[in-house]
């Protein structure tokens, strides 16, 4: 049987998915091999390097406007901007960004024209009114130094400027246009970072601060995000129709998760804290979620992919990444606590000033929440793909209740009892989403675009550790082949993979050199025959005269498989999948059969069910249900049955010619 012709490779777009720019289509065309484009030219093809940079530099420079604030005014003279952008804060997590998501939803897609509804409008007005009156109602202590009236005025501007900005932001993303998204974020920190050094060099005022805060967000102009895009042929998804109680699920959920963080200092005051405290907690906070503030950046660039995903049924991907978010939230909170502990108090001294410092205990809680917190960012990203408000919403408001909860009790001082508060409820928070994206939906389907990505990462990755790890095995199990018999170490031969196209399976050598085939050929038959007739006959050959003593030691413990990770890394074989055969054994089987529409496998659902003790009928049964149950989940409990396979060491037989 000769090579199958391979045919060219022809990308097509996913569902709802946009269109390149031609600046994109030229970012994807092959480069000069050695060029430094051809290098590097993969990470800006999307604009993922941009606004990864960008939301970096935002992040930084967000801080460093209030690092900058908080040195210039002091403890006493900040409590009025800390109030400021408090409010400001909380309006723009909980109203503006999720109006943000709303329009990157719904540009994603393919809504065209103005898509932001009459009452996200509204919405952003009742905002700037509530932002005001909770500057006008905070105590009278924190207006000291400034008038409460132009502080009001100011909390109006804000929420007007950065209400411009989140819709701005919102059409680029869902455009696409993430490097406008990630320079556009960064230019307005920079310009608010470069009013508050003019501030500081020259009046070192309140206000001047407040402008700052004010005019950095509309650099958004520059980029012109609601200019029509040049080309786009995309149709409007039916997904959008379903997206009526999105916004207001948004809107609450966010409302209870920034209840969460975002009030922890407010609360604080209001169960007795003092405006040192106050100023402590807030500045223990404002450094502690720094990461946190670049993922709310970076929610710009999961969203359109998640929302992708959605709109092609492709659920069953998008509770895996819930899980792999959720597990990986749980394991960091724990290194963030630590790094709280170790390094958060000195850290504050350093950025804010030694009247700022947190005790340990407060920055390691501190750590530990915002760590939680943005795992339930990201995870909550995959409800607001599917419009699952109703999910979304409740598991805030769950955490909100869990914390509320927990201020009853007399746990503390006030700072303690704000942050135990905090860590609780971000903890459940994290709980309620996963399980709320893990539930099953009705439209999922079985194979994705997202699992064979997520599949050959897991190839790499797992080929690479196993390698460094198995590699002394192979080393010693090569010299003993090399010594036990005449021949090299290694073996190569041809084999059967994915739709039938061949590749070179490398394997180690257990079968000597130069004896005939007359055995194999008369398995063939016998092989042929019980397909026909179902009955038991397997694949190995009992009392193979071929096999080596080495090499039955290495069969039967499966180490002569071990060089397989070369063609996993290669591409040609997965770490799981079917068994490899050779052209002969595929040819009897038949090309339409489900086993050839996937890689073969290093270790394979057949392999834990009895390897090659069962029939080769039964072993087909088994890769056909491979191919139709395929998932994530099914590929790690394979890898994890293999281990228990090989260690009881039964089983060991012929695979193909050797």
């Amino acid at each position: 049987m000769g090579t199958p012709v391979r045919s060219p490779r022809v990308r097509s777009l996913r569902p709802n998915e946009t269109p390149l720019t031609e600046d994109e289509e030229n970012q994807n065309q092959p480069q000069p091999m050695g060029s430094r484009v051809s290098r590097y030219a993969y990470m800006r093809r999307d604009g993922t390097l941009d606004i990864v940079i960008g939301s970096l530099v935002a992040g930084v420079g967000s801080y460093a406007f209030q690092f900058i604030a908080g040195r210039s005014l002091g403890e006493e003279r900040f409590a009025p901007i800390g109030v400021l952008l408090t409010a400001h804060f909380l309006a723009f997590l909980i109203i503006l960004v999720p109006i943000e998501q709303f329009v990157i939803r719904r540009i994603t897609l393919g809504a065209k024209g103005w898509v932001v509804p009459a009452r996200a409008v509204a919405l952003a007005i009742t905002t700037a009114v509530a932002a005001a009156i909770t500057v006008s109602v905070s105590g009278d202590e924190y207006f000291r130094f400034t008038d409460r009236s132009t502080l009001v005025l100011f909390a109006l501007a804000t929420v007007a400027t950065h209400f411009t900005f989140a819709v701005g932001r919102g059409y680029l993303a869902g455009r696409r246009r993430f490097s406008a998204y990630g320079r556009s974020s960064a230019a307005a920190s920079l310009f608010r970072v470069a009013i508050a050094i003019v501030i500081t060099l020259t009046v070192d005022s309140i206000t001047g601060f407040a402008w700052a805060h004010i005019l950095g967000p509309l650099v958004i102009f520059a980029w012109r995000p609601w200019a029509p895009p040049e080309r786009s042929t995309q149709p409007a998804s039916e997904d959008i129709e379903d997206d009526q109680f999105l916004l207001s699920g948004l809107v609450l959920s966010a409302a209870a998760s920034q209840a969460l963080l975002l009030a922890s200092p407010l609360v604080a005051s209001r169960l007795g804290a003092s405006d040192t405290e106050y100023s402590i907690i807030y500045a223990t906070l404002l450094v502690a979620r720094a990461p946190l503030t670049i993922g709310y950046n970076l929610i710009a660039r999961v969203l359109p992919s998640f929302t992708n995903m959605a709109a092609g049924g492709e659920r069953r991907e998008l509770r895996a990444w819930a899980r792999g978010i959720g597990a990986a939230g749980i394991v960091l909170s724990g290194i963030g606590a630590l790094l709280g502990l170790l390094l958060g108090p000195l850290l504050i001294r350093l950025t804010m000033g030694a009247g700022f410092a947190p005790t340990p205990g407060i920055a390691a809680m501190a750590g530990a929440s915002v760590v939680l917190a943005g795992a339930g960012l990201f995870i909550g990203q995959i409800l607001v793909a599917k419009s699952q408000p109703l999910r979304l919403a409740s598991a805030w408001l769950l955490a909100l209740i869990a914390a509320g909860i927990s201020l009853i009790f007399p746990l503390g001082d006030p700072v303690s009892r704000a942050m135990i508060a905090l860590l609780l409820g971000e903890f459940v928070a994290l709980g309620g989403l996963t399980i709320a994206a893990l539930i099953p939906d009705a439209d999922e389907v079985g194979i994705s675009h997202g699992y064979q990505v997520a599949k050959r990462t897991m190839d790499i990755a797992g080929a690479i550790v196993l390698l460094f790890v198995v590699f002394p095995v192979i080393l010693i199990a090569a010299i003993a082949v090399r010594f036990d018999s005449r021949g090299p170490a290694f073996f190569r031969q041809e084999r059967t993979g994915r739709n039938g196209e061949t590749f070179w399976i490398v394997k180690l050598r257990t079968m000597k050199i130069g004896v005939g085939d007359d055995v194999y050929r008369d398995h063939l038959r016998r092989l042929e025959s019980s397909l026909a007739s179902d009955d038991d006959y397997t694949i190995r050959i009992d009392d193979d005269p071929r096999i080596t003593g080495v090499g039955a030691i290495l069969r039967k413990w499966s180490i002569d498989e071990l060089p397989n990770l070369w063609n996993v890394l290669r591409g040609s074989m997965s770490l799981v999948g079917p068994r490899p055969i050779v052209l002969e054994e595929a040819e009897l089987i038949g090309l339409d059969h489900p086993r050839f529409q996937v890689k073969p496998g290093v270790t394979g659902y057949a392999q834990v069910r009895g390897r090659d003790r069962i029939s080769a009928a039964q072993r087909l049964e088994w890769d056909a249900k491979y191919v139709e149950q395929q998932s994530l989940r099914l590929d790690v409990q394979i890898l994890l049955a293999t281990v228990g396979t090989v260690v009881s060491g039964g089983g060991g037989g012929t695979d193909g010619q050797e």
